[in-house]
């Protein structure tokens, strides 16, 4: 199978910087790297993440439509595409600074002697599933809204040529 992408790509053009144009430093850690791709992560377990996450996830999103069709987290609107990027960066930040914050307390509280290696096998697994997967997630739904954000900004210049 092939991790092309479904969209055009312009030659000797990345798709992290056809989409919006670079504004801070932050930039060069949540952009795309050349590696990543949506089945990269699909094979990471985003899809099995992003099924069961209790902020949003597709279970619970189900729910919540039965008893409100319309209700959406993201639209088609430029303005909601956007927005949802800069919430997953905030949400990968989150999870990141969390994940490093845990990980240096588990391996204090070992070298302290206060921790058994199995207590931190355990702390790490658990942080690596509560604190690193759902980077993965995010990075995974940050290059699904750029292949959107693409889409939208190629179908608006098209309507207006």
């Amino acid at each position: 199978m092939s991790t092309t992408p479904a969209y055009p790509r312009p030659k000797n053009v990345r798709d992290s910087e056809r989409i919006l144009p670079r504004s801070s430093a932050f930039d060069l850690w949540f952009r795309p790297k050349d590696f990543e791709s949506e089945r990269l992560y699909q094979r990471l377990g985003a899809l099995l993440i992003k099924r069961y996450v209790p902020t949003g996830g597709d279970l619970v999103m189900q729910r919540l439509r039965r008893h409100h069709p319309s209700r959406r987290w993201v639209t088609s609107t430029l303005q909601s595409l956007c927005r949802y990027e800069r919430k997953t960066r905030l949400n990968e930040t989150i999870h990141l600074i969390g994940f490093i914050g845990f990980t240096v307390l588990a391996a204090s509280k070992f070298a302290a002697g206060s921790l058994t290696a199995f207590g931190l096998t355990v702390a790490l697994v658990l942080n690596l599933i509560l604190g690193l997967w759902p980077v993965v997630l995010q990075r995974y739904n940050r290059l699904r809204l750029y292949r959107a954000i693409n889409l939208h900004s190629r179908l608006r210049h098209r309507d207006r040529a």
